[in-house]
Formats: structure tokens, sequence, C-alpha cells
């Protein structure tokens, strides 16, 4: 930093000549420039220079001091501007983390119920499915069952009485004259003393009917009829069936 001299604490009056190195004086109680006067003179010319230039010095100090008051200042405001800044930074990362997290949580239960209602809707398909799967296992069980009953029926006849005797063990004793009626082709197949002896002498009758299926059993009796088609059996089979499934979900 430059010196300065500050001139208002200086008596008299500076003046600078042409010869940089040549400084003179001139005071307001001028002396005489011979013997004893001028060194005097040159004296208090000395001290005045001496003086100007401690004065300056302590100008420059003291500037050079509230410079650094300034910047020592300065820093502190920067510093604590840079903290405010960390600071509101911080805060709002925080709250921006907090949001952050809230809109998170927020998505995870909207995720929830998406999920729960996928499962839902996916559980509810499933039985369903479970539903008409079995239905079709049952449907197909009794398709596979109707071929196999027809199948026998050609070639093992007496199977017939089979299904005679299942319809007849379903009648009590209060029914009387009782017909059977059954496909002609399988009726010379019927054993008809089997039946005699298990009816308590009954009257029973076997005849022919061209409009039963093979596999077919109706009978009548003085109480009314029992169907016994391969149809409608195979029909409560289905349904017994059917029910059975239910009961075990």
């Amino acid at each position: 930093m430059s010196k300065v001299i500050k001139a208002s604490k200086v008596t008299g009056e500076y003046i600078i000549n042409q010869n940089p190195k040549t400084l003179s004086f001139n005071d307001n109680n001028s002396e005489s420039d011979s013997g004893t006067g001028g060194n005097r003179k040159a004296k208090k010319q000395q001290q005045v220079i001496s003086q100007a230039e401690q004065e300056a010095q302590e100008i420059i100090e003291n500037a050079e001091a509230e410079a650094e008051k300034i910047i020592d200042a300065a820093k502190k405001e920067k510093e604590e501007i840079l903290a405010e800044k960390d600071q509101i930074y911080n805060e709002l990362k925080s709250k921006a983390e907090a949001e952050g997290l809230e809109n998170a949580e927020a998505e995870i239960d909207r995720l929830k119920e998406e999920l729960a209602s996928l499962i839902s809707g996916f559980e509810e398909e499933f039985s369903r499915e479970k539903d008409r799967i079995r239905t079709e296992i049952i449907e197909l069980a009794v398709k596979i069952a109707s071929i196999v009953i027809d199948v026998k029926l050609e070639t093992e006849h007496e199977m017939i009485n089979n299904i005679i005797s299942d319809m007849l063990s379903k009648i009590d004793d209060n029914h009387r004259d009782i017909v059977v009626r059954v496909n002609p082709q399988l009726l010379p197949y019927i054993e008809e003393n089997r039946f005699y002896e298990h009816i308590n002498q009954k009257n029973i009758e076997f005849v022919s009917d061209p409009e039963l299926k093979k596999g077919d059993c109706v009978v009548e009796t003085s109480l009314g009829g029992k169907e016994g088609s391969l149809v409608h059996k195979l029909d409560q089979i289905r349904t017994e069936l059917l029910k059975e499934v239910e009961q075990h979900d």
C-alpha cells in the first residue's frame, strides 16, 4: 500500500522542487539561512519530515488494520452465509427426503392396494377357474362312465341284471304288481328266477320297451313308477359328485 502523508497535521507548506532529491520548506516564522538559524531550520524540517512519515505509517497501519477487520468481517459474513446456506440446504434436503419418503410410502401403499386388488381378483378368477375345471372333470368322468357302460352292455349283457337289482332295491314291501321295462335286446339276458326269489313272491313282469336304450330300466308298481334310464342315472352321479366337491372346498 502506498504511503500517505496527512498534510493537515504539518505546520507550514511542502513544496517539491524540480529536483526530486531536494525538498525545501517555507515556514511562516522563517529565519535567516546563515549560522545557527540555518541549522535550526534544517533540524525543524527533519522533525516535520519524521513526524509526517510516522503519521503516514500510522495511517497505513490503521488502514491495513481496518482492511484486515473488513476482510475478517467479510470472511465471517461469508462463513455465516455459507453456514446458513448449508443449513438451508440441509433443511431443504431433509424436507425433500421426508417428502420423498412420504411420497415413497404413499406409492408403497398404492402399490399394496393394487397388489391386494390384483391378488383378490386372481383368487376370484382362480376359484372360478377351479370350479370350472372341476365341473369339466366331472362331466368328462360321467361321459367316460357312459361310454364304458355302453361298451360293457354290448359285451356283457348280463349287466342289465345289476341295473334291475339296483332299481328293485329301492322298492319297499308295499309295492305290488311290479313291471320292469328294458331294451328289447337285453330282455333275453334277464335272470328272472334271481329276482323272483328276492321279491317275496310279489307279482313281477319283465317286458321290452323299444323306446329305452341299452342300460335303461323303468320300474312301475301299483304305487307309481321309478325311472332308471342311463341318462338319469348319470345325472344323479354327476349331481352327487358336484355336491362332494363343494363340501370339500
